[in-house]
């Protein structure tokens, strides 16, 4: 039961630089280069500002989120399964 938990949680973790690329590409200014969404220019420029830590911010709520998500989804569907069979 607590396998699909786990692979939520590390799918969550290693995704999160992708993430925090995502959303300075939807934040950005129309016209400017980060807006343009080359995902590899933006993680480059958090990695050189920011370091490791920018690359994984928000990474514990975000890794709490999806786990908790997977939790109730998966507690809920062998519910209702084991009840209809």
């Amino acid at each position: 039961m607590f396998y699909p938990l786990s692979a939520g949680a590390v799918a969550a973790l290693v995704t999160t630089p992708l993430d925090v690329a995502k959303t300075r590409i939807m934040l950005a200014k129309a016209g400017t280069s980060t807006a343009r969404g080359n995902i590899l220019s933006v993680l480059l420029h958090v990695w050189k500002n920011k370091g490791l830590m920018g690359l994984f911010s928000g990474s514990i709520p975000r890794v709490m989120s999806i786990s908790l998500g997977g939790f109730i989804f998966l507690g809920a569907y062998e519910q209702v399964r084991s009840t209809l069979l």
